[in-house]
């Protein structure tokens, strides 16, 4: 006799109001800020154009276009693109204007002297980052979109400069207003966010890590992840001081974190590999060494932990556990060394000393360095504080050398063509070197 089969709990279907409901909240947490964005960006650059027709611009649209161009999601991103375009306008102008005064009856050295700037603002552009980088890019594009045609004609030099700073800056308040009235998103929530989630992320890495959880391409990926985490919070943090001024009195400390992470996960990583080689090897001397030096790893995760037995979040806990690693820091020398002198009377082997010594040492760095990475978090609960003073700040930049290179490849793009044209005297030679110009900022 068959036993009836027990019927499988179901689900309740939800409502259609309660269907209707969570549709709408999955659509404002996804595609609303996107809509939004649109929504300011189109309002503020029919609010430009309306202006600039308004004051009778010679070109509205260049308010148009500075609308599209410094328009970003957050408001610290905003300002940030709107204060370099504004100082890398000002000071092409200021080129133009001294240049023309200069060389305006010898337009062979008024382009040469105009190629020289933009090879110079495009080294600029090459070694920063961000929006840095942008400044310099206006500052050499502005000399060859205004420069050219007051060459030609030296007496609207300063009407035509007065124009374009005014069709900017006329764009650049617009933007202003609507992202700081309709909807404004602001940087520093997401700012404080990322960090705090990078902090714990790298504290249950290096729980696993020491712990032996790990495998190599775990950690490799995870440690390319947190690369990208560094450029992205540095980015963050150089926009959020525009609009914060709680984050720009933490900007030293947010800048030192990027540093000392950096070090941190480098230590990390070596000594990973170093216990991965170990764990490879058969011989005797590796296992001693290992269960030598095992203990203390896992003594380091309860370091990271709360009371309650989750890991270290916020700022508060963080000096929790800077106090605990610093008490753990002073005593692992000690202990290391009696640790050593006992593994020297089971193991006679050189290599596993040395490998006991180096892995000891490692230890001893990324303690260390975890304590300092810890101690600069916890900081952050404070407006004022000691560690926001140092000296070897983090700042992105590519390699002088490679600036240097795309420099002079623009300033010799720009002189051939200016050459080309005083020679042919081709009617669109302006057209050509202006465009050369441009390619070579942009690119």
């Amino acid at each position: 006799m068959s036993t009836p089969a027990t019927p499988t709990p179901t689900t309740p279907a939800l409502s259609l109001k309660a269907q209707l409901h969570e549709a709408a909240r999955d659509w404002w947490r996804s595609d609303a800020p996107t809509w939004v964005y649109v929504f300011k960006m189109v309002f503020a650059g029919l609010l430009a154009l309306g202006i600039g027709y308004g004051l009778d611009l010679e070109s509205p649209r260049s308010a148009l276009i500075t609308v599209f161009i410094v328009m970003q999601p957050q408001s610290g991103m905003i300002l940030a693109k709107s204060f370099y375009r504004v100082i890398g306008t000002l000071v092409g102008s200021a080129a133009i204007v001294v240049f023309v005064g200069l060389f305006a009856q010898t337009p062979e050295l008024f382009l040469l002297a105009s190629a020289l700037w933009i090879g110079l603002c495009t080294v600029g552009s090459a070694h920063n980052r961000n929006f840095r980088s942008y400044g310099f890019v206006l500052s050499g594009y502005t000399v060859a979109l205004i420069g050219l045609p007051a060459a030609l004609h030296p007496a609207i030099t300063f009407d035509s400069v007065m124009t374009r700073v005014s069709e900017i800056m006329v764009g650049i308040v617009c933007v202003g207003l609507v992202s700081a009235l309709v909807f404004p998103q602001a940087s520093a929530p997401g700012l404080v966010r990322i960090i705090r989630g990078r902090f714990t992320a790298f504290v249950d890495l290096i729980s696993a890590t020491l712990g032996g959880s790990n495998d190599r391409k775990q950690l490799e990926a995870t440690n390319a992840r947190f690369v990208g985490d560094i450029i992205g919070l540095e980015a963050m943090r150089s926009s959020a001081i525009f609009e914060d001024p709680e984050v720009r009195l933490r900007s030293g400390r947010l800048s030192r974190m990027n540093s000392e992470f950096m070090a941190l996960s480098t230590r990390v990583h070596a000594l990973h590999q170093l216990m991965n080689r170990l764990h490879a090897n058969p011989a005797p001397g590796a296992q001693v060494v290992i269960a030598a030096i095992s203990p203390y790893f896992r003594e380091v995760q309860p370091l990271l932990t709360r009371a309650s037995g989750e890991p270290v979040m916020s700022a508060v806990d963080a000096a929790d556990a800077a106090l605990k690693l610093d008490a753990f820091k002073r005593e692992l020398p000690r202990r290391v060394r009696a640790t050593r002198g006992t593994l020297a009377e089971q193991c006679d082997s050189d290599s596993a000393m040395l490998d006991f010594d180096t892995a000891s040492e490692l230890l001893y760095r990324v303690v260390e360095e975890l304590h300092a990475y810890t101690l600069t978090y916890a900081s952050l609960n404070q407006r004022h504080h000691e560690r926001e003073q140092w000296e070897h700040s983090y700042a992105p930049k590519t390699s002088m050398t490679t600036a240097l290179i795309a420099g002079a490849r623009a300033a010799i793009v720009m002189l051939c063509l200016a050459g080309f044209w005083i020679a042919s005297g081709w009617p669109s030679g302006d057209v050509a070197v202006l465009n050369a110009a441009a390619f070579c900022a942009i690119t």
